[in-house]
């Protein structure tokens, strides 16, 4: 089969598209003798920040000299960006040969039904192994005790932010949200902790005894310039990064998780901050004379995150095209960017079993916009609006991000 046809395949094996729990994936990877895919192994969990933080720890590992397998979840436009052999996507064919191997075993007695992210997992697993790279970069898809690559002990653990998100499997307060997160960790582990972690999180690191390096504590970030950053840690200092594609506390995160595997050269970081790159984080085109730009924040604290950068960058939209899934927080992700940007909104329908349309989502955002079917008619409607030189924020589901990458990049608008 070709990717595509693997991909319908694995979409098609389990009843539930979530089913979360580890015996599945504990099997699989007895069977499959993917207990230690790499020699060194670092698992990525939080609300926001978990792809960015992997691409700049990706970015970092490869300017020292490392072979790294990275995964990011979900993918934009292409299931290829989900598994990433040293910055670059992995072939059909490496993913192919990946889900073949997993059918093979798949189907030994008694037989296991996965979920098409426990397929993709697996597929990560598999390739990390096969390419003999010296360190495996894991990113959790959800929550975190119960995901599927935290089977896998790993040597480090980065936790971004914890937020609101994705409450029906993870609960409803941040310390539950945390507590969830929180079960990558193990003991001996060099631990890295975005800002403002809930207790619940820090309470887990004292019961395994661990040392956790701290945002705003033990590694600082001073975004109070324009246009550049600092960043502080122990008795060292790099001023003047520049401002990127990825936001400067991903990067710190990442800077600090790097330094438990190799030391990190003054360049190195400057060029990761300068060039790592992440489809669909603060990612900017032009269109018809106009700047595009496109971020898959789609829960409150991801958009006021993305209102701060917007700000740092002196991006001033007039206008906001948005499509979001139907159970998420849209009034509240519609107070933090409306604080914040002055732009006129088209709201454009978003698909799939959790999708709603454009109306739906104005009655619950409480607003009055213009309303939208497709990407392709919002796109419209926005440059009819503005003029040569306008910023236009894309941003919402991954959905919609992709809807407007797809078209640019097949030139249909």
């Amino acid at each position: 089969m070709n990717l595509d046809a693997w991909l319908d395949y694995i979409a098609n094996q389990h009843q539930q598209t979530i089913d979360m729990g580890l015996s599945r994936t504990e099997e699989m990877v007895r069977r499959l003798q993917l207990q230690q895919p790499a020699p060194k192994v670092v698992t990525v969990a939080g609300t926001n920040g978990k792809g960015s933080t992997i691409t700049a720890l990706e970015s970092l590992l490869v300017g020292a000299g490392l072979r790294v397998l990275s995964t990011l979840s979900p993918h934009v436009v292409r299931f290829n960006e989900r598994l990433r052999l040293n910055g670059a996507e992995l072939s059909d064919a490496e993913i192919c040969a990946a889900f073949a191997a997993i059918e093979e075993a798949r189907q030994q007695a008694p037989v296991i039904a996965l979920t098409y992210f426990e397929f993709s997992a697996l597929a990560a697993l598999w390739c990390a192994r096969e390419n003999q790279v010296d360190v495996a970069l894991l990113e959790i898809g959800l929550g975190g005790r119960l995901d599927a690559f935290n089977v896998i002990d790993a040597d480090i653990a980065v936790i971004t932010s914890i937020g609101l998100d994705h409450e029906k499997f993870l609960g409803n307060t941040r310390d539950a949200i945390g507590a969830e997160k929180a079960g990558i960790l193990r003991s001996g582990q060099r631990v890295v902790l975005g800002a403002d972690m809930p207790e619940s999180v820090l309470a887990r690191c004292r019961e395994l005894k661990l040392q956790p390096l701290c945002a705003g504590v033990d590694f600082v970030v001073d975004e109070a310039k324009p246009a550049v950053w600092d960043l502080s840690w122990g008795d060292e200092r790099q001023a003047n990064l520049p401002l990127g594609n990825l936001a400067p506390s991903n990067i710190a995160l990442a800077h600090q998780a790097a330094l438990g595997l190799v030391p990190v050269s003054d360049a190195q970081l400057a060029a990761t901050a300068s060039q790592a790159f992440i489809p669909g984080r603060m990612q900017q085109l032009t269109h018809r004379g106009r700047l595009l730009v496109h971020d898959v924040s789609h829960n409150p604290a991801a958009a006021k995150f993305l209102c701060r950068q917007l700000a740092q960058r002196n991006l001033r939209p007039k206008h906001v095209l948005c499509a979001m899934l139907a159970d998420k927080d849209h009034a509240g992700v519609y107070a933090e960017v409306s604080r914040a940007v002055a732009g006129s909104w088209i709201l454009v329908d978003s698909h799939g079993d959790r999708g709603i349309s454009a109306a739906q989502l104005a009655e619950s955002m409480q607003i009055q916009a213009e309303l939208a079917p497709n990407m392709t008619t919002a796109l419209e409607q926005a440059v009819a609006r503005t003029e040569a030189g306008d910023v236009i924020l894309v941003f919402g589901s991954f959905n919609a991000i992709e809807q407007s990458l797809w078209l640019r990049s097949n030139d249909n608008v």
